[in-house]
């Protein structure tokens, strides 16, 4: 039942986004997003939430989490095989992972945060689950340390990404340069202060 009611969330998902991207418009009619992801109102309903007509964090949120347990699934493979790179390395390769697994998604993100108030909206709904992806990330680079410090860590990183986000709004003809350059600079930005607080290790 679980898994049924997962797919019907993806199912939704995939064909909301879709809509956005085709029509620029974020408001859809439940019916209209019902007959083109060919589910039923009634199982549809079942995995709404109700008492709401606003779903773009609801589906956001499906979408970043399937996105994100990709990233860090493929990240960690890849990792497996590194001897060279050091931690810092590492954590720039992950976020720069998740960022060209969003890379596709970018046309219905500026969609989404057409304007600040939408932004910051948006912001708060997902500083936590931002947080809880560096998190992850960090116990694969550095391995299973105090929890604490690891929340720490997160939160440094979530603060970088949050301000790398912007510059990946703002990134014409659907390449990275820009994203992974300033990405850069903002992590040296915190390295002294990381090697400091033990944020970054050496």
């Amino acid at each position: 039942m679980k898994n049924k009611l997962s797919e019907i969330k993806l199912n939704l998902c995939e064909v909301y986004f879709s809509i956005i991207k085709k029509r620029f418009k974020t408001e859809i009619n439940i019916d209209e997003l019902c007959k083109l992801s060919k589910i039923s109102m009634e199982d549809a309903e079942a995995v709404l939430p109700k008492f709401q007509r606003d779903y773009n964090v609801f589906f956001l949120k499906i979408l970043l989490a399937k996105l994100d347990e990709e990233t860090l699934k493929e990240f960690k493979e890849e990792i497996s095989y590194d001897t060279v790179s050091n931690v810092y390395e590492k954590i720039l390769e992950g976020i720069i992972l998740r960022f060209d697994k969003y890379l596709s998604y970018q046309p219905i993100f500026k969609i989404l945060s057409e304007g600040f108030d939408l932004r910051a909206k948006f912001f708060c709904q997902l500083f936590k689950n931002n947080q809880s992806f560096m998190f992850d990330l960090l116990n694969i680079v550095e391995g299973s340390e105090n929890k604490c410090k690891l929340l720490l860590k997160s939160v440094a990183l979530n603060l970088v990404y949050s301000r790398t986000v912007d510059v990946f709004l703002k990134e014409e003809n659907s390449n990275l340069d820009a994203t992974i350059r300033y990405l850069d600079q903002y992590l040296h930005e915190i390295e002294d202060l990381g090697y400091m607080f033990g944020i970054i290790k050496k």
